[in-house]
C-alpha cells in the first residue's frame, strides 16, 4: 500500500544541518496495524508527516498504491491525501472559531463535498452528538481528540496515520481513541500510529522501532 524508499529528511538550523530521518526504507501493507516506537527525537513524527504527503523528504521516494506522492503538484497531492489518508494529530489541530460539526465537515472540502450527514453520523458514533454546536475550547481534551478522529474518518480513508494520539489524554479517553482505531482496522483499514504507550503496541500487528532517524528494529 505505502512504500518509503531511502527517505531522508534534513533540516537546516543556525548550528548546521540536523538529519531527522536517514535513508529509511519500509513498506506498509494493506490491513496492517503498525506501531512506530522510539524515544523523543527519534523521527517518529517526521516519518508520519512524510508518509502523509505533508512533508516533502530531502531525498528518497514515498509511494502510495504505486503513486509517487511527491511527484504530484501541490494541489493534486492535497486532493490525493484527502481521499486516501486520514491524519490524527497529538495536538488535535481543530479550527478554534468553527464548531465541532464544521471542523469535521471541513475535511470534505478538498474532495469536492462537505458531507453533513456523514459528519453527524461519525460524531454520534464517537459520542459527540451533544457537542456538535460547541467550539473546541468548550470541549474536554478527550472530546477534542474524538472530534479529530471523526475528521480523519470523514472521507472513508484507506489509511489512518496517528501521531501519538493518546499522548495528552487520560486513561479512559486514551482507551476510547484506541478503540476507534481498532474498529477502523477490524473493518479493513490500515493504521500507522506513533506511540510511547504499551496499549497501542498491544493492538499492533507489527512494531517498528526508530532511533536517531533510522529503523533500529522492525517486526
Amino acid at each position: 500500500m505505502l512504500q518509503c524508499q531511502d527517505v531522508t529528511k534534513t533540516y537546516r538550523t543556525p548550528n548546521g544541518e540536523v538529519k531527522a530521518l536517514g535513508d529509511v526504507s519500509l513498506r506498509i501493507d494493506k490491513g496492517q496495524f503498525v506501531a512506530v516506537c522510539g524515544p523523543s527525537g527519534s523521527g517518529k513524527t517526521t516519518l508520519l508527516m512524510t508518509m502523509a504527503a505533508m512533508l516533502r523528504p530531502s531525498a528518497g521516494m514515498v509511494r502510495f498504491e504505486e503513486e509517487d506522492i511527491y511527484g504530484m503538484a501541490g494541489s493534486e497531492r492535497a486532493v490525493f491525501r484527502a481521499k486516501n489518508i486520514g491524519f490524527v494529530f497529538q495536538m488535535f489541530h481543530l479550527v478554534p472559531y468553527l464548531n465541532v460539526l464544521e471542523n469535521v465537515r471541513l475535511a470534505g472540502g478538498a474532495v469536492g463535498g462537505r458531507d453533513g450527514g456523514r459528519a453527524r453520523e461519525l460524531l454520534q458514533r464517537l459520542g459527540l452528538q451533544h457537542r456538535m454546536d460547541h467550539r473546541p475550547a468548550q470541549l474536554s481534551t478527550g472530546e477534542r481528540q474524538r472530534a479529530a478522529m471523526a475528521r480523519a474518518l470523514l472521507n472513508r480513508p484507506k489509511l489512518i496515520l496517528a501521531d501519538e494520539p493518546t499522548g495528552n489524554l487520560d486513561p479512559d479517553s486514551a482507551a476510547s481513541v484506541l478503540g476507534h482505531l481498532r474498529d477502523f482496522h477490524r473493518a479493513g483499514g490500515t493504521v500507522v500510529i506513533a506511540t510511547h504507550g504499551p496499549a497501542a503496541q498491544e493492538l499492533a500487528t507489527r512494531t517498528i522501532h526508530l532511533r536517531n532517524g533510522t529503523i533500529e528494529r522492525d517486526g
